[in-house]
């Protein structure tokens, strides 16, 4: 949302822990924002943390007052930044739109004045690349546009027919341009610092970003309805048909967009996660095998073992952890049925990562596991919330267990394009600052490593009790 218009925002939240706290909006959408706090303060935060007093306010007037839910946090060199998602109907955007028809002509010419010297400070050779990448995808817009026209006298079938064979011819096409794009982009901005990255990031969003968001999958990373990118139905574009879309365009950029290294590394887990359990399974002695997925999203891995191999549903315990409601919701409803017919054991567990942070809660909730692994959540924490948490779920095993801590590697081809393209921001890890935070676990493991997914984009350190 552009938030030129609205004056200073800030937010004004009250935590059980924390007290009062007002802080500057640096992001806005309609079911979403983005603060920032400083290290201590936004340390006390956990991904779930239920916000029951939270307004949101531009200068003197309200725009929202009700409840939110912390979804995310990431690192700043300022300190904690802090995703928010907002309950019931979000924003209010009559009262938007009054703000902006309000503000006066000077404080308008002011900000024009900024954004122009905000402008100036892009580098040119930024801006070339900018404008390449606009020109190019303004004239496949445009081109599948006429291709779509023509096709407007035809049946349904033929329709179908037709798009599927252009979607078919013009999938590597695309993904060869918007990749020599990508690395251009990484060549300019590697070595940028935050301030530079923001101002980079703002200029190619006021220009690209609504081409960008035909793609359904860069549009939900953008519109974040649910605070954050890479919620669960994220996760669902990934691992079904990738031609969505409401034009030809769409659906190219869709295909283009679900195919990046970070999205085949994502849709990799599926095998990776269920040979896991496949393994785990052949060298347990016991008759169910008790495994946790924390921070489960949409279980798909569960589902397509349980799909390709229904024996094994018979030695499954699955406990499923989640904090997002819907996500839960999701599991119940697809995995339900697959359960009764597999005689699988699902337990679907709502929880936030505050709560699973006390070993009684966890305990409570998971008994002891053979196998528990969290397949993104940690691409979310800081090292602060990750080690401890670590070392929570390390106490949840049984001996002889396995953890299984998924995380992007620091060498994410696809990072620049996610932050610049979907302001989708994670938390990079090597495999030696992976290593690290299992240091210290007691008793000492058996074995510490840290393996990957084919494509080697998705790490995944393996703590052995």
């Amino acid at each position: 949302m552009d938030m030129a218009s609205l004056g200073e925002v800030t937010a004004t939240l009250e935590h059980t822990s924390l007290g009062e706290i007002t802080a500057r909006v640096r992001d806005l959408s309609l079911h979403g924002l983005a603060i920032e706090l400083p290290i201590d303060a936004g340390s006390t935060l956990f991904p779930g943390d239920r916000l029951e007093t939270l307004e949101v306010r531009a200068d003197e007037r309200s725009l929202f007052r009700g409840s939110g839910t912390v979804r995310r946090l990431g690192e700043s060199d300022e300190g904690i930044v802090v995703g928010i998602e907002l309950e019931g109907d979000g924003l209010d955007l009559a009262e938007l739109h009054r703000r902006g028809a309000r503000r006066s002509f000077d404080q308008r010419l002011q900000a024009l004045g900024q954004a122009r010297a905000r402008n100036a400070s892009v580098g040119s050779a930024f801006k070339a690349w900018a404008a390449d990448l606009l020109s190019g995808l303004e004239v496949l817009r445009d081109f599948l546009g006429r291709e779509e026209e023509a096709l407007l006298a035809e049946d349904d079938f033929t329709r179908r027919e037709v798009e599927a064979q252009i979607l078919d011819a013009i999938h590597p096409w695309i993904v060869k341009e918007m990749v020599a794009a990508r690395t251009t982009l990484n060549e300019l901005v590697g070595g940028f610092s935050d301030e530079e990255h923001q101002l980079h990031r703002a200029y190619l969003k006021r220009h690209v970003a609504p081409l960008f968001a035909e793609s359904p999958f860069m549009r939900r990373a953008l519109e974040k309805p649910l605070g954050y990118a890479g919620d669960y139905e994220m996760m669902n574009m990934l691992y079904r048909d990738h031609r969505e879309g409401s034009t030809l365009f769409g659906k190219a950029l869709n295909l283009y967009s679900t195919n990046e290294e970070a999205a085949i590394a994502n849709i990799n887990r599926i095998e990776f996660l269920g040979a896991m359990i496949r393994e785990r399974i052949e060298r347990a002695d016991r008759d169910r095998i008790r495994i946790a997925s924390i921070g489960c999203g949409p279980a798909r891995e569960i589902a397509a073992l349980l799909n390709k191999s229904p024996e094994l549903g018979a030695r499954l315990d699955v406990a499923l952890v989640d904090q997002e409601d819907r996500s839960i919701a999701y599991c119940e409803k697809t995995l339900a049925p697959l359960a009764r017919a597999t005689n699988a054991r699902v337990q679907v567990i709502r929880e936030s990562v505050r709560r699973l942070l006390t070993a009684q809660a966890l305990g409570e909730a998971l008994g002891e596991r053979e196998l528990i692994y969290s397949a993104g959540l940690f691409d979310y924490l800081n090292e602060r919330t990750s080690r401890a948490l670590i070392s929570i779920l390390y106490g949840a095993l049984a001996d002889g267990g396995r953890l299984a801590v998924g995380n992007v590697a620091h060498h994410n081809p696809s990072r620049w394009t996610m932050e610049y393209f979907s302001e989708w921001f994670l938390i990079h890890r090597t495999p030696e600052e992976l290593l690290r935070l299992a240091e210290g676990l007691s008793p000492a493991p058996r074995q510490v490593r840290v393996d990957a997914e084919p494509s080697g984009v998705n790490l995944f350190l393996f703590v052995e009790r």
